[in-house]
């Protein structure tokens, strides 16, 4: 194959009267009143002990959006600030409902990480949870906001919700109003405000669904993400809707009690997500004890997975991760398809509506073909461009996704790294996955990451950080002993250190901000002098 452009073709629903079309919906909000319509007496959302109907899930959203009717949200922003709980998914459909713009952020955020979130969004109400409505409030003060709504208690707790009765509301809400406002590159930099419409969303939602086709009415979700991230949003309030299915609620990620609640409520689609969710779920000590023979969907993304991983879960489910590549910008690129044509070590193939070509890493213009490396870029309906407030994107339609990937022969994508932590290593390339999938092959290694540090005379070195299995023992020299059996010397780490931990974003990806400064603290004296 010599294109150097691969159109999307790839993962469709399967031939099931149960897997239909459902990409009709103009709005998220046309398509969230359906299911409760149809599946009123279905549980729709699972949080610990407590539960809602699709029925009490519309009753309580109509309530909240009346109260942000009577402020006056149309065409305005809301900042949701609630940790994922049935609270969360109510406060994101009301505010959908009311004719505003959600914009998600992150509830442990403190003031200063928060400051520039607000100068972008400027949003006219605050909904915060419980535990954060203090903290909200000072954020409140500080950036002029005169209306804070705590959900969770008084009146605005949701049985209170559900015993308004509240009509819903009457608001017209189009295909190209704002639906959603989300960050991205906030963990390497000044963060950026993402725009999507109420249309593209529907897109993205349905070309989940394409990617791994769910059985309208049958499913029972379960998601771990926060649901101020793109993939939280999506697997934990939007797509379970879509399937007319309940979403099992995880506040807080913990492999055990992860993997009861897969076991207690039969749960078929695991949302996943990052690599580390699932490493840690192999690495529970329940997991064996554990009935997971309800799984059928276990998505991936968000994160490199290591093959170690992605053949060790496919032993003990018989699932395999269909690992999926996807951004903020753009959602749904590439899915591995649930057909049993999935390919591991590659994130599948392009979605229908999309376009995804490799770029010379030397000339971004030009495009390389079939089986070289380079930068992923895309273009199509959903992919955004601009970021909010930062002027108009490229003439040709293409965002660079820096990415770094090449596709094979039959159209399967695989990542290699980020551009951003690609390492130049004496004048040779150096991905840290490389590097990471070695010392994952150890039999004592959990997890691995790998940085760069500078240094005088080859420019950069990678220097490694590993957490072992419980009850393993290896020394970093051992670690450091099998890199270099298995490694080319310009690729062979500069030092191991073992962690109980690897540092995690709140979205479960490595941390390889915190990693590179623990780095540069352990740089030897006098080693770049």
């Amino acid at each position: 194959m010599n294109g150097v452009t691969q159109a999307g073709g790839g993962p469709s629903p399967a031939d099931d009267d149960a897997a239909f079309d459902r990409a009709d919906f103009a709005t998220v909000v046309d398509m969230f009143w359906e299911a409760v319509d149809a599946a009123g007496d279905r549980i729709a959302l699972i949080d610990g002990e407590r539960t809602l109907s699709y029925r009490d899930y519309g009753a309580a959203v109509a309530a909240l959006a009346a109260r942000l009717v009577a402020i006056g949200v149309g065409g305005e922003r809301v900042a949701i600030q609630v940790p994922n709980s049935i609270e969360a998914n109510v406060a994101i459909y009301a505010a959908l409902a009311a004719g505003a713009q959600v914009a998600l952020l992150n509830p442990g955020y403190g003031a200063d990480e928060l400051a520039p979130l607000f100068d972008i969004a400027r949003p006219k109400v605050i909904i915060a949870g419980v535990d954060g409505a203090r903290a909200a409030r000072g954020i409140a003060a500080a950036h002029s906001i005169d209306h804070l709504l705590a959900v969770g208690e008084g009146d605005l707790s949701t049985p209170a919700l559900v015993a308004q009765a509240a009509t819903r509301p009457a608001v017209r809400i189009d295909r190209g109003d704002l639906a959603t406002l989300l960050f991205t590159g906030g963990t390497t930099g000044v963060p950026k405000g993402v725009d999507r419409p109420h249309g593209t969303l529907v897109e993205i939602v349905h070309g989940m669904h394409q990617a791994w086709p769910t059985r309208i009415d049958q499913e029972v979700w379960l998601n771990v993400a926060p649901v101020f991230h793109v993939w939280g949003s999506l697997m934990g309030c939007l797509n379970p809707v879509y399937c007319r299915s309940p979403v099992v609620i995880i506040s807080r990620y913990q492999p055990d009690l992860v993997l009861a609640a897969l076991e207690r409520h039969r749960v078929t689609v695991f949302s996943g997500g990052p690599a580390a969710i699932y490493v840690g779920l192999l690495a529970a000590a329940g997991i064996d004890r554990t009935d997971l023979s309800s799984l059928r969907i276990c998505p991936g993304g968000g994160s490199p997975f290591l093959m170690e991983t992605l053949t060790t879960w496919y032993a003990r489910t018989g699932v395999p991760i269909l690992e999926a590549f996807g951004m903020t910008e753009g959602g749904p690129i590439c899915a591995n398809p649930t057909d049993g044509t999935h390919r591991f070590g590659t994130v599948g193939r392009p979605l229908p509506g999309l376009e995804v070509s490799i770029a010379a890493l030397d000339d971004p213009e030009r495009a390389v073909p079939t089986g070289q490396l380079g930068e992923i870029r895309i273009r199509g309906s959903r992919v955004v461009h601009a970021y909010r407030g930062q002027g108009a994107g490229r003439a040709d339609g293409w965002l660079y996704t820096g990415d770094v990937g090449v596709f094979d022969a039959d159209g399967y994508l695989r990542l290699v790294d980020r551009t951003k932590d690609m390492l130049i290593v004496g004048g040779f390339n150096v991905y840290p996955r490389e590097i990471e999938e070695v010392l994952a092959r150890h039999p004592a290694v959990a997890e691995a990451a790998v940085v760069g540090t500078p240094d005088a005379r080859k420019g950069e070195v990678p220097v490694a950080f590993a957490r072992l299995r419980d009850g393993a023992t290896a020394s970093p020299t051992a670690l450091a002993d099998y890199c270099a059996a298995h490694l080319v010397a310009y690729k062979r780490p500069r030092s191991v250190t073992l962690m109980d931990a690897i540092p995690k974003t709140p979205a479960n990806k490595i941390c390889r901000k915190t990693l590179a400064g623990l780095a540069a603290e352990q740089q030897p004296p006098g080693e770049n002098e």
